[in-house]
């Protein structure tokens, strides 16, 4: 990319280097998820932590500092080139905050305290895992005290993932959801809604090379093209992309419940798609990818929930199923679909339906505010953890796997990720709400398995800006609409109690 500005021009030439970091860096992410060999940790551990390091030696080199401080100053740039010096600052001024020691040893947590989260989960053993924790979140508030916040330490967490979220956003958005979900669940579940009741088809196992094969039909289905795209499996789906053109999310096949899987392909896949409609001529640049977290989880949740989870969709991938799970012939398309919307308050997230994930989500949020606020300690957090799931969800975890341990987030440091979830469901309803008014066809188009209008929507109005702009400026640009609850309420409302 080449801009008219000589010095946004001299940035992104010095960028380079960065954006190699960080490609790297991916690269060897998406391999200690997928492939590498448990031995490895501590070697992969170092080279992570030194690749870092020299980011941030780049990142923070004073030329590159002063030509991004030079083009702050007041003049004419355009939204591209604004983007690209917004997105430059916030990094630096964190980062020149934070001493090298914290990030190296931050880098060095994330991965050994990953390694332990793992076996401390495989033996359902908060206990094994506690000192790991203990000291990532220590390194967490040093963190958040150099970067400093205005009203709440979780605030500067919650900025690194969203940027300009705070506690106070979140629990207006907590305070006006929260209550109007638990009211639908209580409905659903006291009516004996056939959407709460569990499907046989759940419990059967299933090939998992045929439900592999069923997984590429579908991604085949929706357009993906392999040739700057894959997919592999892991303990926990992600999506990792290195560039606009190299995007690979993972998927996880458990032998049972074949819906998990596709569910999580396609939530992926979502994610995959930002990535790879973005405009080219944001590549190696600073505004490649996605404006945030919850634009990105938008984008997943509308795909694997609004498109992947309605009736149109199901009758599409039916016969894609029955051929290659036998034991779905004798179920009709009521049934399949059905049993994709099933609603059942359970211990966990991933697998959690459209109605409870959001309280999945308040569980985690609330602890989180607490940890930084000094009102909860690491000892405490499975006691809490199951109390709220018990007062939200009506039931409670009998073991640590089915509680505190099920997440892979906090042994990498993400504190202040969680909520983008939520963020991001609100944001896919109130995208469904838009496009249905925009797109004639939408439910008849998804029937016939054309999805060229829906990804062509997407690419316009959020897809191809890249992160040029911050994530309510976008929201507010392109639907005049911030975080609101109400879309996602309705939504749900509509689709599962019919009002």
């Amino acid at each position: 990319m080449r801009c008219e500005n000589p010095v946004i021009n001299q940035i992104l030439d010095a960028y380079k280097p960065m954006w190699s970091l960080s490609h790297a860096i991916a690269l060897m992410g998406w391999d200690f998820e997928t492939y590498m060999p448990r031995k490895g940790t501590e070697e992969r551990g170092l080279a992570n932590s030194q690749l870092h390091m020299l980011h941030k030696d780049l990142l923070l080199n004073k030329d590159f500092v002063g030509l991004v401080e030079s083009a702050k100053k007041p003049g004419s740039l355009s939204d591209l080139e604004r983007g690209i010096v917004r997105i430059l600052d916030r990094e630096i001024t964190k980062q020149i905050k934070i001493p090298k020691e914290l990030t190296e040893a931050e880098s060095l947590e994330r991965i050994r305290g990953n390694m332990a989260w793992r076996q401390a989960r495989e033996k359902s053993d908060f206990m094994m895992y506690a000192p790991h924790l203990k000291k990532m979140i220590e390194i967490k508030k040093q963190i958040a005290d150099k970067i400093g916040y205005e009203k709440h330490p979780y605030d500067a967490l919650l900025d690194t993932f969203e940027e300009e979220l705070t506690v106070n956003d979140l629990d207006k958005v907590f305070g006006a959801l929260t209550p109007r979900i638990q009211k639908i669940l209580k409905k659903l579940v006291d009516s004996g809604s056939p959407y709460c009741k569990e499907s046989k088809l759940g419990k059967s196992k299933y090939d998992i090379q045929k439900v592999d094969e069923l997984n590429h039909a579908i991604l085949t289905l929706l357009q993906f093209n392999m040739g700057r795209f894959r997919m592999d499996v892991s303990t926990h789906p992600f999506t990792e992309a290195m560039g606009l053109n190299d995007v690979r999310i993972t998927t996880r096949y458990e032998g049972t419940d074949f819906k998990k899987s596709i569910s999580s392909t396609i939530h992926e896949a979502g994610h995959a798609l930002y990535n790879l409609q973005c405009d080219q001529s944001l590549s190696v640049t600073p505004v490649e990818g996605g404006s945030s977290l919850a634009l990105h989880e938008s984008q997943s949740r509308f795909w694997e929930n609004i498109v992947g989870r309605s009736p149109p969709f199901v009758q599409l991938i039916a016969p894609l199923i029955r051929k290659q799970v036998s034991f779905v012939n004798q179920a009709t398309d009521d049934e399949l679909y059905l049993y994709f919307n099933n609603v059942k308050p359970d211990y966990i997230r991933v697998d959690a339906d459209e109605v409870t994930y959001n309280l999945h989500i308040a569980i985690r949020y609330e602890i989180e505010k607490k940890i930084f606020g000094d009102e909860l300690s690491v000892s405490e957090i499975p006691e809490f953890w199951n109390d709220r799931m018990e007062q939200l969800l009506g039931v409670r975890p009998t073991k640590d796997s089915q509680g505190v341990l099920q997440d892979t987030h906090w042994s990498n440091g993400l504190f202040g990720y969680f909520p983008t979830y939520t963020l991001g469901n609100l944001v896919s309803a109130i995208i469904a709400s838009k496009m249905r008014k925009d797109l004639e066809g939408y439910e008849e188009d998804i029937k016939r398995g054309n999805f060229n209008p829906i990804r062509e929507w997407l690419r316009l109005k959020i897809h191809q800006q890249g992160s040029v702009y911050a994530p309510k400026v976008l929201l507010n640009n392109t639907f005049n609409e911030g975080y609101n609850p109400d879309y996602f309420v309705t939504y749900i409302e509509t689709k599962y109690l019919g009002s």
